[in-house]
C-alpha cells in the first residue's frame, strides 16, 4: 500500500441492510490507516452506513454528494 492508496467500493446498487454489511467485510479486509471510498445512493443507506462506520470505531474523513443532481453519496472513511 502506498500513502495514496484509496480503495473503492460502490455499493449504490445494492439495498439496506447489505450496505453495511458489503462495507464492514471490506473493512475487515483492511489494515488500520488504510481509507476506503465509499459510494451509497439514497439517505438511509448514507445514514446507516455512516452509523455503522462510527460504532465499529472507524473515522468518516468526507462525506459529499457524489453528484450535485442526484442522490449519491461518497464517503472517505480511514480505518481504525
Amino acid at each position: 500500500m502506498t500513502d495514496y492508496e484509496i480503495f473503492l467500493l460502490d455499493v449504490s446498487t445494492k439495498r439496506c441492510p447489505m450496505t453495511t454489511v458489503y462495507v464492514r467485510t471490506r473493512l475487515d479486509a483492511m489494515t488500520s490507516g488504510q481509507k476506503l471510498r465509499v459510494l451509497v445512493k439514497g439517505e438511509e443507506p448514507k445514514r446507516n452506513v455512516s452509523s455503522a462506520v462510527r460504532a465499529l470505531g472507524h473515522e468518516i474523513i468526507e462525506e459529499n454528494n457524489a453528484n450535485l443532481d442526484s442522490d449519491r453519496y461518497c464517503m472517505l472513511i480511514i480505518k481504525s
